[in-house]
């Protein structure tokens, strides 16, 4: 039974949806990735170069990022490519964040807000604002993402069992691989 299948005993509106991924940030993406198939056997799919427009504690910015994410089926481990000066992808020892999918992006993240995780980071895609996903920081620091179930099905259609990716290369994607 995933955890999206559960009742939620605290009655909220919505769940967690299952673990998506363990977000880490690394300097180096194609060693990381390297490293991970070396040391872990688990091949990672890099996804080319994207610009991302999100809005980072409400002041929207725009990036350009690279992802890798290990093949196969969720969970998986999500390598994101350090961003200078940015205050949110800095690489740091241990687990960035945990990535989970949820139906509904804006209640989801509204319903966190309200309960004392406010939004750190959101996705923006066509002035709409969240879209694809947000970062949320806890009370206790933690740094949990809140991923739409449709940008998940688009980046596990973007990856095949043998790590490889598609070969459409566009800035005019996002962080995941969506279109902006």
């Amino acid at each position: 039974m995933s955890v999206s299948d559960r009742s939620d005993p605290l009655g909220r509106r919505f769940s967690l949806g299952d673990l998506h991924h363990v977000g880490v940030v690394v300097p180096d993406i194609e060693q990381a990735a390297a490293d991970v198939e070396r040391i872990y056997g688990m091949s990672v799919a890099v996804f080319d170069e994207t610009r991302f427009t999100c809005r980072i504690r409400g002041v929207e910015q725009t990036s350009v990022q690279r992802i890798g994410l290990t093949a196969g089926p969720p969970p998986h481990l999500e390598l994101l490519r350090e961003v200078p000066g940015s205050e949110i992808w800095t690489p740091a020892p241990g687990i960035h964040h945990l990535g989970f999918v949820v139906d509904d992006l804006a209640s989801a993240a509204s319903e966190w807000e309200q309960a004392g995780a406010p939004v750190w980071m959101a996705g923006v895609q066509r002035g709409t604002c969240p879209a694809g996903a947000t970062y949320h920081r806890d009370p206790l620091g933690q740094v949990f993402e809140l991923m739409d179930r449709a940008l998940a099905d688009s980046m596990a259609r973007r990856i095949d069992h043998s790590g490889s990716t598609d070969e459409s290369s566009s800035t005019e994607r996002n962080l995941h691989g969506r279109k902006a």
